[in-house]
């Protein structure tokens, strides 16, 4: 079952190819001193709680995850994940609602395309990184997302009359589970599209709440350090696309028209806001070219990238030289990818993501230990970056060297201890010697992954498996317990909701 709101849809290919793009990394900004404060914030009353709680949208956003999950709509790339959360995390520095959270994650589609759905879920597609011209262009949409979910969109629409819509959706994750599963009779018919775009496309919501979005979510920017005219141009370059393209109606401009009403009304209210000139963070520019680089064949991405820096037809000109290496690097050019890295960090300053484009190389050359000497040099600077931890661990295990492993990860988990990645790189140690541990640690990794159920059948084999750890053997009865109780209440609420599984 599940509900999105879908708020950026384009079938259209930047730059003439169907591929996708994603964005980089910032710091904290401050709220701006100006009109744009949250004083002005409608008050909702109890009219959302009535029609929908909080718990009723986590249930809602968390069964939605885990269908695109198992769809493998969702990326799993630790550089491009770390990038988009720690984005987030700067625009709701400054959400008027303390108390919310918001988990963002990038979707493996190349339509420019993004999505909030119940529980603080905000997906991003790959082709809307790309679509993007600036950091602050993409923080807008994560604003304009993160608007429609603080400001209870979702219980607003639904206390307003629209339940169809939302057992229609809650069908069409229910059948894309059950085609998991291989249950034909259960899946309802054939699902043509992948989850994530059929769920965007099935809801959109009033213009009254798409300006709501757009003016919260102006304020989100603020708060953020971002200049706010960065909405109102990327609504006009979206529309200026669409003339080119023959005036044919995208999925967002028939769901979330982007009028002149709509632009004037964002462009007024940044006439008061102050000019900020933000650069744009290297990773959001390494990550798009990561995504550019991935989404084309290696020979057309070289040709690509040797093209727009011999015309200069870049953002910037050390993030092309490192979709280069990327390029050459997928080809098996290894010396003309070494130096293609090189000229980046000439022209970039140091970034975790420079690093792990070199250990990555060094492993294509089957030198692990060369790799694991950059691994540890990138670490010494950038210690708790995701992508270098699991590049250093995975290489460890790969060697036999299962016992420093283990302490890696150990220690990794002393300070992120719901890291499902973590236990999924603990499993894999276990997976031939220990099947208590191996079963008790892959379902970890879906119990912080939400994936409930098949958490639970791990615990569940588990408690089956020989081994005579009485205190992890206590901790799987706890948490089998826990579950148990879980699904049984999540079924019972989601009856009354009235949304069907």
């Amino acid at each position: 079952m599940t509900f999105l709101c879908a708020a950026y849809h384009k079938s259209n290919n930047i730059n003439g190819m169907k591929k996708s793009t994603l964005a980089g990394l910032l710091l904290a900004g401050l709220l701006f001193q100006t009109g744009l404060s949250y004083a002005d914030l409608p008050d909702l009353g109890e009219v959302a709680d009535v029609s929908m709680s909080l718990a009723d949208e986590a249930r809602i956003g968390r069964d939605a995850m885990r269908a695109m999950r198992q769809e493998g709509s969702v990326s799993d790339d630790p550089e491009m994940s770390r990038y988009i959360n720690n984005l987030g995390s700067v625009l709701s520095s400054g959400a008027p609602h303390p108390d919310l959270t918001f988990t963002f994650f990038v979707v493996n589609d190349a339509n420019i395309n993004a999505f909030a759905m119940p529980g603080g879920y905000i997906g991003v597609n790959k082709g809307l990184i790309l679509a993007t011209q600036s950091e602050g262009e993409l923080a807008s949409v994560l604003g304009h997302e993160m608007a429609h979910i603080s400001q209870r969109h979702l219980a607003r629409m639904r206390a307003q009359g629209a339940p169809n819509q939302l057992l229609l959706l809650g069908t069409l994750v229910a059948a894309a589970l059950a085609a998991h599963s291989h249950n034909a009779d259960a899946a309802m018919g054939t699902i043509s599209a992948g989850v994530g775009l059929s769920i965007a496309n099935q809801l959109s919501f009033s213009r009254d709440f798409e300006r709501e979005a757009d003016r919260v979510g102006m304020q989100y920017l603020a708060a953020g350090g971002f200049d706010v005219r960065s909405m109102p141009e990327f609504f006009q370059r979206l529309q200026r696309s669409e003339r080119l393209n023959g005036g044919d109606a995208y999925a967002f401009l028939r769901t979330h028209p982007v009028t002149v009403e709509r632009i004037s009304e964002a462009e007024n209210r940044a006439q008061n806001a102050p000019v900020r000139m933000r650069a744009d963070s290297t990773e959001y520019l390494l990550v798009r070219e990561k995504i550019r680089s991935q989404d084309m064949e290696p020979a057309a991405a070289i040709k690509f990238y040797q093209n727009a820096l011999a015309h200069g037809l870049y953002l910037n000109q050390g993030a092309q030289w490192y979709g280069l290496a990327r390029a050459q690097m997928d080809r098996h050019e290894l010396p003309a990818a070494a130096r293609s890295l090189a000229q980046a960090r000439r022209l970039l300053p140091a970034d975790p993501m420079l690093f792990a484009l070199d250990a990555e190389m060094a492993r294509k050359q089957q030198d692990g230990s060369r790799a694991l000497a950059v691994y540890r040099a990138g670490r010494a600077s950038f210690p708790d970056n995701p992508a270098l931890v699991q590049g250093e661990i995975e290489l460890l295990i790969q060697s036999g060297a299962r016992a420093q492993a283990m302490a890696e990860i150990l220690q990794r988990q002393a300070v992120t201890p719901d890291d499902p990645v973590l236990f999924r790189l603990q499993a894999s140690i276990y997976v031939d010697s220990d099947k208590l541990r191996y079963h008790a640690a892959l379902g970890n990794a879906l119990y912080f992954e939400q994936m409930y159920e098949a958490a639970l059948e791990q615990y569940q084999l588990a408690s089956q498996a020989k081994g005579d750890d009485f205190y992890l053997r206590s901790s799987i009865e706890a948490r089998t317990r826990e579950l148990q109780k879980r699904l049984a209440d999540d079924k019972g609420n989601d009856n009354k909701v009235g949304v069907m599984q």
